[in-house]
């Protein structure tokens, strides 16, 4: 496996990714988001590839993009630790998960946050998607913070 930047030409296969992110997320949610608007994804990632904030990686097996991580080097100045890295997206298509992908990935963006010397790195992962939760909690995230809602 290899991780390399994000390209242009990647985006076909990395919009595979998002759909079955967006598929296992319907299906673990009980259709909490909608079926993918891939003109809305096809958008994003190329937004991504302009913008200067993000640092997005594919995980390539032979001519298959396998994996996919997008996050963005922010900063708050309201926040004690002003600067640090959000994790927007992390994803492994279905056929590769349990193989280390997706730690590779995240291992990368910790190397590139050291290296910006960025000490923080966040994330959103919903409660009832158990198996992403023990992933971060395997990296060392902690639960920070938890939203809630209602439905009237």
């Amino acid at each position: 496996m290899k991780l390399r930047k994000f390209e242009g030409k990647d985006i076909p296969q990395v919009l595979e990714i998002c759909r079955a992110m967006r598929e296992h997320h319907r299906k673990v949610l009980h259709g909490y988001f909608k079926p993918i608007d891939e003109n809305y994804e096809l958008k994003s990632l190329q937004e991504t590839l302009t913008d200067d904030d993000a640092f997005a990686l594919v995980a390539e097996e032979g001519d298959t993009i396998c994996g996919w991580l997008c996050a963005e080097f922010t900063s708050r100045p309201y926040l004690e630790n002003e600067s640090f890295c959000h994790v927007c997206e992390l994803g492994v298509l279905p056929d590769f998960r349990r193989q280390g992908i997706a730690e590779s990935l995240m291992k990368k963006l910790f190397e590139e946050a050291k290296n910006r010397g960025i000490s923080e790195i966040n994330l959103g992962v919903f409660n009832d998607n158990t198996m992403a939760y023990k992933f971060y909690q395997k990296l060392g995230f902690k639960p920070l913070e938890q939203k809630m809602k209602i439905n009237i």
